[in-house]
């Protein structure tokens, strides 16, 4: 593998930070399969870049489960981008931020105040914490298509694969801690999957837990390369 020279990783935080998380959809009119294919192209080059540069492997792998994991919310938002529309056209919506829930929970989650397990359960109950009004029940009687609920299954894989990347204490796992976060998961996707759950709110939270999942696994790469910027990899 080549030495990394700290101004290459230097520049790859930098790409990371000014063209790869900024990308990453933050406010509902941002939601489209057009702006993730943005997104994906900034990781392709990214992805590219660290296999020409002989970047450890451990990487190269991480970027390419961002990329499946961009595929998945591209998917979503291509198959839903009528529901989409008529959100982003509804006059009685409020144009909700996206991304402040979430870079404050991945402010903690950097900092080491909480484990990644807990943390990650946490941020997505407050995430999904949001009050039903007027428009989600005016647009369940108007829109009757469904949101595909292999996104349901899909994100599960990749929640649980996150958790299981990012556990620090695995020698104090027990089986009913375990259990204890896949009842979590169940209560997250059964309320996400709910019959009488509006189908626009059904994408928003997807959509939510879609962007999360993105923001931590590429400021976990962030957070690489910077820290060993200074000695290189």
């Amino acid at each position: 593998m080549e030495t990394l020279s700290p101004e290459v990783a230097e520049e790859i935080v930098n790409h990371i930070k000014q063209e790869v998380m900024t990308a990453v959809p933050a406010q509902i009119d941002q939601l489209s399969s057009e702006n993730v294919e943005v997104l994906r192209d900034r990781l392709h080059v990214l992805h590219y870049y660290c296999l020409q540069k002989g970047i450890d492997s451990d990487i190269t792998n991480k970027l390419e489960a961002i990329l499946e994991t961009s595929w998945g919310f591209w998917e979503l938002l291509e198959d839903n981008a009528n529901t989409l529309a008529d959100l982003t056209e509804t006059h009685k919506m409020r144009l909700l931020d996206l991304g402040s829930g979430v870079v404050s929970e991945l402010e903690e989650i950097i900092s080491g105040e909480e484990s990644f397990r807990d943390i990650i359960a946490n941020s997505i109950a407050i995430l999904l914490a949001w009050k039903s009004d007027t428009v989600w029940i005016d647009m369940a009687k108007e829109d009757q298509r469904l949101a595909s609920r292999r996104h349901l299954v899909k994100l599960q894989d990749e929640l649980w694969q996150f958790i299981s990347d990012s556990s620090q204490n695995g020698g104090e796992m027990t089986l009913k801690k375990a259990a204890d976060i896949g009842e979590k998961m169940r209560i997250l996707l059964g309320f996400v999957a709910a019959d009488d759950m509006p189908v626009v709110m059904r994408i928003m939270l997807l959509s939510q837990i879609y962007i999360l999942l993105l923001r931590l696994k590429i400021s976990k790469i962030l957070v690489t390369f910077e820290t060993d910027s200074s000695t290189g990899l």
